[in-house]
């Protein structure tokens, strides 16, 4: 079950904390951490647009 739990809910997990880490380090940090925010924010839309243009 474990298995099937982490290939269903994995990829969305790992945007989700991407998210959330790059919204926290935007809002919170100056210098590199709004560039890590920055990082951060861009790789889940950069996946949309890949998996949507298939």
């Amino acid at each position: 079950m474990k298995n099937t739990f982490l290939k269903l809910w994995g990829m969305p997990l790992v945007l989700a904390f991407l998210s959330l880490f790059g919204l926290i380090a935007a809002l919170l940090g100056d210098g590199i951490w709004d560039l890590l925010g920055w990082l951060t924010l861009s790789i889940p839309l950069f996946l949309i647009i890949k998996h949507y243009l298939k």
